[in-house]
């Protein structure tokens, strides 16, 4: 009976080896939230008074930003007493409140928090005049980039069997697929929960069997770091590289009950439905030719599935290989972003400065980028789509097809953080500078259902479109390339894909 006991100290030497001298997230899930989402603080808790805390025995963590997994800066004592700051806020299903405690300043939900009155005054010496010093002035926003790195901590079962790994954050077919880059195909992987009792994702399986999975880590997000026990099949029983291409079926699929798709001008398109993957419409779609901006639907994928989103990332700055009249997010050496800052940079404005940033800070260095996101094509069976840098500048060896895009784009708008940001028409940072992104992408206004996703152009590639409408729950995914009126022409069409086809109730 020795053996959980065990196990938990093998966890806690993994992640002690993985300390790099900063506070360290606890890596169990937020409780349940709750009722409410937009519950407001409770008024009795005064700015500039106390609150003592009440949480049932436990410490309550404080954290960095409201609801920020990830970034805890202490622990608060069930019983202790904190300062009640100005600031209140909503995230998570809670209702949070800044307060300081042993002289840290942070989030706390509010729940929690029971109102003490003001607090006792405190003698103090009388400070002579000529030795008063101005008030501090609020610090910048500060860039800690000590937290666990991206990507999975560990030596795998290259031969298959078990071994204790840790994750520096993202999703769970972010584990699959840096497994897969090692040549490891991953059976299930194993996680102790808040009850000290273990929780598994098989890999494959119906998200049913994954429920209590899914339930652990809300949102389908694991946080950084989490300490985990990965089970590998043993090399030669199935692929490596563990396909997770989307099933295209007719079960569900649209019947077309109109005319024939209206002519547009583009080297190529197509037009499929995004539940059944079913092509409604295609013109050249498995034509080779260059995506442009496209290809950060596939930068943000693997951010998206292989990053802590709320990670500070500090720019190097050596974007001299990029054409300075491209589009950029305006990146200097040493500005500070958090990952989901960049994605919007990247997906809004379209920054190839971001697409760099995101890739040394995802993998290391351009080249491992690059490499995985050729792993992650295949692994979506996209045979004819190949990259050789993150952004989509001109170069004659990256190449794609409306097709590929479109199946790419068809996996990319499963993902719920995904589709919030390439349906998202501004972003305002909160790093470094405080940046204002509009979309670059006028379908996204132009057309009512509009909801995404991305546009590119180069003077090789053109004018390209990606574009995805919902309309009574169905969507639609137009892909478009060298299409000189790309938002018109993805408007009409799937205009039509909607009035000329009719689905199955």
């Amino acid at each position: 009976m020795r053996r959980p006991v065990l196990l938990l100290a093998l966890i806690a030497l993994v992640l002690g080896a993985l300390a790099t001298g900063g506070p360290r997230a606890d890596a169990r899930a937020t409780p349940a939230p709750l009722a409410g989402l937009e519950a407001p603080i409770p008024a009795q808790l005064v700015p500039g008074e106390t609150a003592t805390v009440s949480a049932d025995g436990d410490p309550l963590r404080i954290r960095a930003a409201p609801g920020l997994q990830g970034v805890e800066l202490t622990q608060a004592p069930d019983g202790t007493v904190l300062t009640v700051l100005e600031g209140t806020a909503n995230a998570d299903g809670y209702a949070w409140q800044k307060v300081r405690f042993e002289g840290i300043d942070g989030w706390a939900a509010a729940v929690y928090l029971v109102p003490s009155g003001p607090p006792a005054p405190e003698p103090v010496e009388p400070t002579p005049v000529e030795a008063v010093e101005p008030a501090p002035t609020d610090p910048d926003p500060v860039c800690d980039t000590r937290g666990t790195p991206p990507g999975l901590f560990g030596d795998l079962p290259t031969q298959g069997g078990s071994a204790l790994v840790v994750w520096g954050g993202g999703t769970t077919a972010g584990i699959v697929h840096q497994a897969a880059l090692r040549g490891v195909t991953l059976r299930s992987v194993w996680v102790l929960n808040d009850a000290g009792r273990w929780t598994s994702y098989i890999v494959g399986a119906p998200r049913f069997v994954n429920q209590r999975w899914f339930d652990h880590f809300p949102g389908g997000r694991i946080p950084s770091p989490t300490a985990l026990f990965a089970i590998a099949e043993p090399r030669g029983t199935g692929p490596a590289t563990g396909s997770i291409a989307l099933p295209v079926t007719t079960a569900n699929a649209p019947r077309h009950s109109g005319g024939p798709a209206p002519e547009v001008e583009a080297a190529a398109v197509i037009v499929v439905d995004a539940a059944s993957g079913k092509v409604l419409h295609e013109h050249n779609a498995r034509t080779r030719l260059p995506p442009a901006s496209l290809t950060k639907i596939a930068t943000a994928l693997l951010a998206i599935e292989g990053s802590d989103l709320d990670a500070w990332v500090s720019a190097d700055g050596d974007y001299g290989m990029l054409d300075p009249d491209s589009s950029l997010m305006g990146l200097a050496a040493g500005d500070c972003f958090t990952v989901r800052d960049l994605l919007y940079g990247l997906m809004l404005w379209s920054g190839n400065d971001a697409a760099l940033t995101i890739a040394r800070h995802v993998a290391g260095s351009d080249a491992a980028f690059v490499s995985s996101m050729n792993a992650f094509v295949d692994r979506l069976g996209l045979a004819d789509t190949h990259f050789v840098n993150p952004h989509g500048l001109h170069d004659a060896a990256q190449f794609s097809t409306a097709y590929d895009l479109a199946m790419l784009t068809r996996y990319a708008m499963t993902l719920p953080t995904f589709e919030a940001i390439v349906g998202e028409h501004s972003w305002t940072t909160s790093g470094s500078e405080v940046i204002l992104m509009r979309t670059l992408n006028h379908f996204l206004s132009s057309y009512d259902d509009a909801d995404g996703v991305k546009t590119g152009f180069t003077e090789e590639a053109g004018k390209t479109l990606v574009a995805s409408a919902t309309r009574d729950g169905r969507r639609v995914i137009a892909v478009l390339l060298n299409a000189p009126d790309r938002s018109s022409a993805a408007a009409t069409l799937i205009e039509w894909a909607f009035t000329d086809h009719t689905w199955p109730r």
